[in-house]
């Protein structure tokens, strides 16, 4: 038989890091909306962060009162620790770097903002200097600013987190490791510090360079176990998995339960594909850290992945009769129906439905979840509920297939009518849905037509040739099917979908059974598990004459999956074999589930005159 078709960690370098801890420093400070963080303008309160009040102001017309104001106070204003005389010259240029911001003149006001800072000794106008060249994303200027920043603020742990970043993306290593220490020294704790230092080392994208940075700055310290971790995570990062297992088999020799050291070994054996030992020690870790419910979601994971479902199931109930985050309550239903359990994946993502951002998102695993159980009506009702949020046009596709199932056509079609893509990939899959709603509506030519529309929009997408594929075997074009299935092949030779559909259609419709078997046992020896390549062997084995060895296929098929064509299948080489009560047994239960099966009827009709 035909397989079922259905339509269906970055690394920072230090320039990163630099950014993204200006960012949090600088704009700390700052309340930014969001139209401010879709077009970031430096000048925007400014004034806050240059602490001259009357600089900023002056910047706009509509404050100069203000200004009038402030100097009748005084002609002189507190920058940085001492008192500092706002002379003409210094407020001018002051003045000329807000609109050069305003003007986003971001070398000018870079100019001016450093000459200030030089000049008055403050720290808050290296500070402003350094804001600007987060915009103007000038490395060298913000070397510049930053050392001069950590120059006047030596004590200042931020600054100096930033300064060795800014050291390491100029390269200069000696110098970088000198604030890293700064770093360390001036935070509460060493672990503290040492965290904060390894945030920067791990930027660096040379191992070799990294892991140098790496041990002289811990020569001192290496027998801790928070710097034997972070050993272990630095070669973990950089794919170095026996230093890696080397490091944390000598920190857990020393802290044999060390709940971040067993969770990077965890992590490790996923890695090396060892997912027994990896469930292992997080039984172990559960047994002391009962109510942690990230860990035993990921035993769960792990517990379904190996097949272990029973196991799984017990973990994943668990889990369930707590309060838990919407996150984690999509975890296990998505679990739950991988160990097909539909009911309890059905009542998990209900409960997940009462979370309101998460509505929609429910709603639709809900409509696929009922759909594949063929209950369209209700798939139809949850469908509509998917108002918004990122399965939108996926919903929109699934209420267009159950409207279709239900031979809804003039409903489908009308929708399809008013269909909109935002990209060529949506509009390939919209094609897609509509050649499906003709094919179910039995207008082969139709949809083999707009099959084709989407094979010359996406040429090099599989699926859809495979649906053209098995639309043109539908009207007796094996030739055509064929063609489109060595096409798959001349690609990817272990496609076992396209060897299977291969082999069976030259079974099945031709004489040619010895290619046929071929395909098929390509098919088996790729997936040797899958039961439409079961069906496939029993079929051509049994049009070969092997009775005996087909039948064993078409059992086992049968077994996994008692699909009305299997059913057809197998019902039909029982009798064959004299075992007629039985095969009309296996046909008559094949049709309470699908009374209009093509195959099925047409094999019961033959027999059964």
């Amino acid at each position: 038989m035909y397989s079922k078709q259905f339509v269906k960690l970055k690394n920072f370098n230090s320039k990163a890091l630099i950014m993204s801890l200006l960012l949090g420093l600088i704009l700390s400070g700052c309340a930014i909306n969001s139209e401010q963080a879709q077009s970031p303008d430096p000048h925007k309160n400014s004034g806050a962060d240059s602490g001259i009040s009357s600089v900023s102001d002056a910047a706009h017309p509509s404050t100069k009162k203000n200004i009038a104001n402030k100097e009748k106070l005084s002609s002189q204003v507190k920058v940085g620790q001492p008192a500092q005389e706002l002379t003409p010259q210094l407020l001018y240029d002051l003045m000329l770097a807000e609109i050069a911001l305003q003007r986003k003149d971001y070398t000018l006001a870079f100019d001016k903002y450093y000459q200030a800072a030089r000049q008055t000794k403050d720290s808050r106008l290296a500070k402003k200097a350094t804001r600007v060249t987060l915009f103007s994303k000038d490395d060298a200027q913000t070397f510049k600013a930053v050392k001069l920043w950590s120059e006047l603020q030596p004590e200042n742990i931020d600054v100096q987190q930033i300064y060795a970043s800014s050291l390491i993306s100029q390269k200069q290593d000696d110098q970088a490791l000198l604030s890293l220490h700064k770093v360390i020294n001036l935070s509460d704790t060493f672990e503290q510090g040492f965290k904060r230092a390894f945030s920067i080392i791990e930027t660096v994208e040379e191992h070799e360079r990294a892991n140098n940075l790496f041990v002289l700055l811990t020569e001192n310290d290496k027998n801790k176990p928070i710097v034997m971790l972070y050993r272990a995570k630095l070669a973990f990062k950089f794919v170095d998995y026996p230093a890696t297992e080397k490091h944390l088999k000598r920190l857990l020799a020393i802290k044999p339960g060390y709940l971040d050291a067993l969770l990077l070994k965890v992590e490790l054996l996923k890695k090396q594909k060892r997912d027994l030992q990896a469930i292992q020690i997080l039984e172990k870790v559960l047994d002391k850290l009962p109510e942690n419910t990230t860990l035993r979601l990921e035993l769960a994971r792990l517990l379904v992945k190996n097949k272990q479902f029973e196991q799984g199931l017990k973990q994943v109930e668990r889990l369930a009769k707590k309060e838990l985050a919407p996150e984690v309550l999509f975890a296990i239903s998505l679990l739950a129906i991988e160990m097909d359990q539909l009911d309890e994946a059905r009542q998990y993502l209900e409960r997940l439905h009462q979370h309101r951002l998460y509505a929609s998102e429910s709603a639709y695993f809900i409509a696929q979840l009922e759909a594949g159980r063929k209950n369209y009506s209700e798939a139809e009702d949850w469908f509509k509920r998917v108002r918004n949020g990122k399965y939108t046009f996926e919903a929109y596709l699934g209420l267009v297939m159950v409207y279709s199932q239900q031979k809804k056509f003039d409903q489908a079609f009308k929708l399809l009518e008013h269909s909109t893509a935002n990209n060529d990939k949506q509009s390939t899959e919209i094609l897609q849905i509509k050649a499906e709603v003709y094919a179910l509506a039995k207008d082969y030519t139709k949809a083999y037509e707009i099959y084709t529309q989407a094979v010359n929009l996406a040429p090099d997408n599989h699926d859809i040739l495979y649906g053209r594929a098995m639309l043109a075997e539908k009207f007796g074009r094996i030739d055509l099917l064929e063609k489109d299935l060595h096409t798959i092949l001349a690609v990817n030779p272990k496609d076992n979908q396209a060897l299977n559909a291969l082999g069976y259609t030259l079974a099945d419709r031709t004489t040619r059974y010895q290619e046929a078997l071929q395909y098929i046992e390509r098919a088996l020896a790729i997936n040797p598990e899958d039961v439409a390549t079961l069906d496939s062997m029993g079929w051509v084995l049994y049009k070969m004459g092997n009775h005996s060895e087909a039948l064993k296929y078409l059992q086992r098929a049968y077994d996994k999956d008692p699909d009305p064509e299997i059913a057809a299948h197998y019902g039909e080489i029982l009798w064959v074999a004299g075992q007629t009560r039985k095969a009309k047994v296996i046909w008559d239960k094949a049709l309470k589930v699908d009374p209009e099966h093509r195959v099925l009827v047409g094999t019961r009709t033959r027999y059964l005159k």
